[in-house]
């Protein structure tokens, strides 16, 4: 799945283990939207989402 295609979530996105972005989803900077997801999981009405290797 790919970021871009997610909508209307709180997320936390990581890059190898490290957090990347939290907050809204639909305002996920443009770079990280083209981004490819190896894992989602939901916790506390939110999506946690590790990226494939960057």
């Amino acid at each position: 799945m790919w970021i871009k295609d997610i909508r209307n979530y709180d997320v936390e996105i990581y890059n190898n283990d490290e957090l990347v972005y939290k907050g809204n989803v639909d305002e996920v900077p443009q770079e990280l939207k083209e981004c490819e997801t190896s894992s989602i999981s939901m916790a506390h009405k939110k999506l946690i989402i590790n990226l494939k290797q960057l």
